[in-house]
């Protein structure tokens, strides 16, 4: 694939080839496998989101990034299985208005993949605002991207439920 510049999403053609091969699978997928499609999904959204949240919270006076979205779920954690990854435990002394503990003067020190995933879905009202008036072309393929996280998402759990 090639290289993006910073806040570029990839064409929409790659999601609907990336959506085809899904659907065309004639073999089952592991967990691992629909593991590793998730976190290519979070590669796709990803720069169109850092670009945006580069703007909006570093002069942001009430911190969004709240420990209460930093804490992992069942699904998270199966996610991380899966790929094999590090998990991180919540910690019970952190109450869950303070700030996340993975947040530090750059952002957030993880990757956006290795994140709960009710962290990567939170949009406060200005951040919305600024992905909304980028150009509406890239604004409409990363909703679609969205939709496609979501639904790869979706098939990871169904995955683990099985």
């Amino acid at each position: 694939m090639n290289e993006r510049r910073r806040g570029e999403v990839a064409s929409p053609c790659i999601l609907k080839d990336m959506n085809k091969t899904t659907q065309d699978s004639a073999q089952p997928e592991t967990k691992a496998e629909i593991a590793q499609e998730f976190k290519a999904a979070f590669d796709l959204v990803s720069p169109f989101i850092e670009k945006h949240t580069s703007i909006v919270c570093p002069d942001c006076e009430k911190v969004c990034c709240i420990d209460k979205h930093g804490r992992y779920d069942e699904n998270d954690l199966a996610f991380l299985n899966a790929l094999g990854a590090k998990t991180h435990h919540d910690l019970p002394d952190r109450e869950e208005t303070d700030p996340c503990r993975f947040l530090n003067e750059k952002g957030c020190s993880l990757a956006r993949w290795e994140r709960p995933f009710r962290c990567t879905q939170f949009f406060c009202n200005p951040l919305l605002k600024s992905l909304e008036n980028d150009n509406a072309k890239l604004y409409r393929t990363f909703v679609e991207y969205l939709q496609y996280l979501i639904s790869v998402r979706q098939r990871l759990l169904d995955e683990a439920g099985e």
